[in-house]
C-alpha cells in the first residue's frame, strides 16, 4: 500500500513539473518575489514582543498655586511626594502608566491676598470690604470679616488676614497616563531598539484625596476647620527617559495638574478667580521586565505572494528564506587593540634635531602631538599602551649622516612626548629610516614637471643611494625638486598603539550609534542579538559590523542569512566566499546550494554541521531529505 502511494505523490510531482515546464516555468529559477512558503514548525520559535512591562518608584516635590501658593514673595515650601508607578508599553510610539502617591504641600499667603481674611468658622474667604446701607457706601472693617445686614442687625463673623496664616495640604493621589514617545514623532528609529535618552509627553488624569488645614504662623495653631476635598484633577508630564541599562530606566520630569476643587488648598472662596494647579518635579526609576530573549523566528510569508504549488515547495524547501538559522555567540573577551598614526612636520635647524618652538610652524605641529595625545589619554575607555615614532629624511646628504639625522629627530620627538605628558619613555620606540625614496617615488608620480620621467627612471633603475644621488643632482628640474618635494619628506610619523575597554551590552548598545569605532565585531553581534532576527535594528547593527570589519566571520555570516532571508542567494554566496573552512558557515552554505539546486552539495554542508552541532543545519536536512 505504502508503495502505491509514493508511486502516486512519484507521479503527482513529476506531472507537476512537466506541467510548469510545459508553460515555459523553471523550477530552480522561480524568483522568490512570487512563491509564499508557509514557515516551517522547526525553525519557529516565539517572537520577541516589542513592548514590555516596567514598575517603579519616584520622589518629586509638589508647589500649590491656589488662594495661597507655595512660592511667595516672602515665602516659599517645597512640597514632597513619594510614587509607586507601573506601566506597559505597547510599542515604541506608546504606552499607559499608573501610579498611586502621597504628598504633602504647604501656601502662604501672595502679596495681592495678604489684606483678605479666612473665616475662622467656615474657612471661607472674606473681602476687607463690605456693602453697608447701599452699593455706593464701602466701609473697612479692621477687627471682622464685614458687617453684613440681616433684617436690620448686624453680623459679625471672625476672622484672620491672610499674611497672618499658612495652609497646609496633605493628599493622595492615583492616576491613569498615556506615554507618547516624541522621538518616534519626530525621527526615524528602527522598531525593537530603545533610544538611550528619549523625550516622553506623558497627559493624565488624577484621582485625589485632600486634608488641608490652615495654621496661625505665629504658633501654628489651626484657625480654621479642616477641608478634605475630593477632586478630579488633568494635567500632564514632560519627562526625558534615559535608558542606564536593558531593564533599568531614570527619568526626569516636570509636570501641572489642574485641580478642579478650591479648597484643595486648606481655604474656601465663593467663586473662582484663578485656575488651582500643582507644579510638580520629580525623579523616578523605573525596572523593566518580561522581556523576551532573542530567539529564532519565524520567516514569514509575503503578502502579496502567491501559493507555491506543492511540486516547488517539495523540490525546493527553503524557497522565500524557509530556513532555519541560529544566533551566534560572539566571544566577547577579544581583546581590542588599536593604533591611530600621525605626521609631525617639524622644521629643525640644518644638520640639527633640537626642537625649537619658535621655528617656522612649529607651534601648530607641537598642538598637533599634544591633541592627538589627549583624545586618547583622556578618554576612560582608552589605555595607550605604546608609541612608536619614524624618522625620515630628505635624498640629499650622506646616507650616514641622514640615518643619524633621522635618528636623533624622531628621539627628540620621543623625548618631547615623555616629557610634556608624562609619558614613561621606554614604552616609546623610536626608529630612523634615513632617506624616504619610497616617498619621494609618490611625490614624482604626481609631479607636473619635465624631468618627472627621468628621475623616475632613475629610481627605478638605480638602487645605489650615492649613485642615486649623483644622478638626481644632474637633472635640470633638480632645484625644483629640492624646494617642492624634498621638504615635503622631511618628516616624523608617530603612532599611539592602544586598547580599548570591552563594554557591556546596554553600553554597546548605546555606543554602536555613537562610537563604533571603540566596538569590536563581537561587540557589534551581541548588539544585534538583542533584537528579533532580521527585523530593522538586527539588519542595521549587522550591516555596521560589516561596513567596520568587512572581513571578520560573524559579520559576513550574519548579512549572508539576510540576504538568504531576503531570497538573494548569488549575494548570500559572496559574503560567505572567504568562510569555506568555518563551520559557523557550513549551514548557510548548505542553504545556498539547496537554492542553487545543487542537492548534493546542500547535505553534505548540512550533514558537516551538523557533526559539528548546529542544531538548525540539523533542522535544515531534516527538512530536505523528508521532502
Amino acid at each position: 500500500m505504502n508503495k502505491k502511494k509514493k508511486e502516486i505523490e512519484r507521479k503527482l510531482l513529476l506531472g507537476s513539473l512537466l506541467l510548469l515546464a510545459s508553460h515555459g516555468v523553471s523550477v530552480a529559477a522561480v524568483h522568490r518575489d512570487s512563491l509564499c512558503v508557509k514557515p516551517s514548525p522547526t525553525c519557529c520559535m516565539k517572537k520577541d514582543r516589542v513592548g514590555y512591562w516596567y514598575i517603579g518608584t519616584g520622589y518629586s516635590v509638589p508647589f500649590m498655586f491656589g488662594d495661597v501658593n507655595s512660592l511667595t514673595a516672602k515665602r516659599d515650601f517645597w512640597g514632597n511626594k513619594i510614587s509607586l508607578k507601573g506601566g506597559y508599553r505597547f510599542s515604541s510610539l506608546f504606552g499607559l502608566e499608573m501610579g498611586v502617591s502621597v504628598g504633602r504641600m504647604r501656601g502662604f499667603s501672595p502679596r495681592s491676598a495678604e489684606k483678605f481674611r479666612l473665616g475662622t468658622e467656615d474657612a471661607m474667604t472674606y473681602y476687607p470690604y463690605t456693602i453697608l446701607g447701599g452699593e455706593d457706601n464701602y466701609q473697612t472693617a479692621p477687627d471682622n470679616a464685614g458687617i453684613w445686614e440681616n433684617q436690620g442687625n448686624n453680623i459679625y463673623i471672625k476672622s484672620v488676614p491672610y499674611a497672618r496664616i499658612y495652609s497646609e495640604s496633605r493628599y493622595w493621589e492615583t492616576s491613569l497616563q498615556a506615554v507618547f514617545n516624541f522621538n518616534r514623532l519626530f525621527t526615524r528609529i528602527p522598531e525593537g531598539r530603545e533610544q538611550p535618552v528619549s523625550l516622553l509627553v506623558k497627559p493624565g488624569i488624577y484621582l485625589q484625596k485632600y486634608n488641608a488645614q490652615a495654621h496661625l504662623l505665629e504658633d501654628k495653631s489651626r484657625v480654621a476647620p479642616k477641608q478634605r476635598p475630593l477632586s478630579v484633577g488633568l494635567g500632564g508630564d514632560i519627562a526625558v527617559h534615559f535608558a542606564l541599562t536593558q531593564k533599568l530606566g531614570l527619568e526626569l520630569s516636570s509636570g501641572l495638574i489642574w485641580v478642579s476643587k478650591r479648597n484643595f488648598d486648606g481655604v474656601r472662596t465663593i467663586r473662582r478667580s484663578h485656575d488651582d494647579f500643582i507644579w510638580q518635579n520629580g525623579i523616578s526609576f523605573l525596572w523593566k521586565f518580561r522581556r523576551n530573549t532573542p530567539q529564532r523566528h519565524c520567516i514569514e510569508p509575503l503578502p502579496d505572494a502567491m501559493p507555491v504549488h506543492p511540486a516547488i515547495e517539495a523540490f525546493n524547501p527553503f524557497a522565500g528564506g524557509n530556513f532555519a538559522f541560529d544566533y551566534l555567540t560572539p566571544d566577547l573577551s577579544v581583546r581590542k587593540e588599536r593604533n591611530i598614526s600621525r605626521q609631525a612636520r617639524l622644521h629643525f635647524p640644518v644638520s640639527k634635531w633640537d626642537i625649537r618652538p619658535e621655528l617656522g610652524d612649529n607651534l601648530n605641529e607641537l598642538g598637533k602631538i599634544t591633541t592627538a595625545f589627549r583624545e586618547l589619554a583622556d578618554d576612560e575607555d582608552i589605555s595607550i599602551t605604546s608609541i612608536s615614532i619614524d624618522g625620515y629624511a630628505s635624498p640629499e646628504g650622506p646616507h650616514d649622516f641622514n640615518i643619524l639625522l633621522s635618528q636623533n629627530r624622531a628621539q627628540a620627538i620621543s623625548s618631547y612626548i615623555a616629557s610634556s605628558f608624562n609619558y614613561p619613555e621606554n614604552q616609546i620606540k623610536t626608529a630612523g629610516h634615513a632617506e624616504d625614496w619610497d616617498g619621494l617615488e609618490r611625490l614624482l608620480q604626481t609631479w607636473n614637471h619635465p624631468d618627472r620621467d627621468r628621475a623616475l627612471e632613475v629610481l627605478s633603475t638605480d638602487t645605489d643611494v650615492t649613485t642615486r644621488q649623483r644622478k638626481l643632482a644632474r637633472l635640470a628640474g633638480y632645484k625644483d625638486m629640492l624646494n617642492d618635494l624634498y621638504p615635503l619628506l622631511r618628516r616624523n610619523e608617530y603612532t599611539f598603539h592602544y586598547t580599548i575597554a570591552p563594554f557591556s551590552i546596554e553600553r554597546a548598545t548605546q555606543l554602536i550609534h555613537t562610537r563604533p569605532d571603540k566596538l569590536s565585531a563581537e561587540e557589534m553581534i551581541a548588539v544585534a542579538n538583542r533584537y528579533p532576527m532580521y527585523s530593522e535594528a538586527f539588519n542595521e547593527c549587522s550591516g555596521i559590523a560589516f561596513k567596520f570589519y568587512p572581513e571578520a566571520p560573524m559579520p559576513r555570516l550574519y548579512m549572508a542569512s539576510i540576504a538568504l532571508h531576503n531570497g538573494d542567494a548569488a549575494t548570500a554566496s559572496r559574503y560567505l566566499s572567504t568562510l569555506a573552512d568555518d563551520n559557523r558557515a557550513w549551514n548557510l552554505l548548505g542553504v545556498c546550494a539547496a537554492l542553487n539546486s545543487d542537492r548534493a552539495s546542500a547535505v553534505r554542508y548540512f550533514r558537516m554541521a551538523a557533526e559539528k552541532g548546529d542544531a538548525s543545519a540539523a533542522s535544515n536536512l531534516d527538512k530536505l531529505e523528508n521532502r
